[in-house]
């Protein structure tokens, strides 16, 4: 066996630290003061149960339990907030291509990535008063987010933001009445590429960003800003009157592909990633007061 020469060695070490630390450096180059959280610290990672490698949405229920949906079933699952165990699974819909969860004012509402939306109660265990309604949003918007923000869902779109002719460009969210099941065509908000582009040029580590697909939407419960996170790895955080405030660089080691994004009530952030052949991910990052 051959051994590095001990100058070499030392010079090896060298590289390896500071590689690393250019590496860590894009992962905190955004302003912790808008964003009061250590995303490259998470305080717990929970390994999920195998049916819910394709996790895709997530949301709050109660102190010690969050809901969760994924691709390919019409299952709701309840899983334990901190180690990812599921406590309870309850059947709304038949299969389908399930993208996002919520619960507001009671009821639970589940999005189809072709802009259909469910919304049941839970009794006794069980999906009741479920009803499905298809809005204008369509496959060719491909809806991955579904989030309340104050009293009005919102559904995010993943590719085209544009609905009935309306000249949107980029991307796009719309809020949905919850009263009159209908689906306002005027979007809540829009951006574009270039926009995120510009918003982190002049930074020094985290400058330029090739893509950007939204997956999942939450509202801050304490600030109300918005917390947009991307399947590439990216969190977005907006106003409450849907203004950039922050774009930020998710390092891959602990979001591998953020697809669920939901807070508790004392500001606890937790983002669930798909497995991606592997066992999903719930991470929770505690909020920095």
């Amino acid at each position: 066996m051959r051994f590095l020469k001990p100058v070499n060695f030392v010079f090896f070490l060298v590289l390896a630290h500071c590689s690393n630390s250019q590496q860590d450096l894009s992962f905190t180059d955004y302003d912790q003061s808008v964003v009061p959280y250590k995303l490259s610290e998470p305080k717990n990672i929970a390994s999920l149960h195998y049916d819910l490698e394709e996790i895709s949405g997530l949301s709050f229920f109660s102190d010690s339990t969050l809901l969760a949906v994924q691709d390919e079933k019409g299952t709701l699952y309840l899983i334990d907030s901190e180690e990812g165990k599921i406590r309870k699974e309850i059947k709304f819909a038949n299969s389908g291509d399930y993208e996002g969860v919520e619960l507001s004012e009671g009821s639970i509402y589940v999005v189809s990535s072709s802009g259909t939306l469910i919304n049941f109660t839970l009794t006794d265990g069980q999906a009741q008063q479920v009803k499905s309604v298809k809005t204008k949003l369509s496959g060719k918007n491909d809806v991955e987010g579904l989030g309340a923000v104050g009293a009005r869902i919102v559904m995010l779109c993943k590719a085209s933001g544009e609905v009935d002719n309306n000249n949107v460009k980029g991307k796009a969210g719309y809020f949905f009445n919850m009263k009159s099941d209908q689906l306002k065509t005027d979007p809540a908000f829009s951006f574009r590429l270039k926009e995120l582009q510009d918003f982190i040029k002049d930074r020094q580590h985290f400058n330029k960003i090739n893509d950007f697909d939204p997956s999942g939407l939450a509202q801050h419960p304490i600030t109300k800003d918005i917390y947009i996170v991307t399947a590439d790895r990216a969190l977005l955080v907006l106003s409450k009157k849907f203004k950039i405030r922050e774009l930020i660089k998710l390092p891959r080691k602990y979001y591998k592909q953020p697809e669920g994004i939901c807070f508790s009530p004392d500001g606890t952030l937790y983002i669930a990633s798909e497995g991606d052949g592997a066992r999903a991910k719930l991470v929770m990052i505690d909020y920095l007061k």
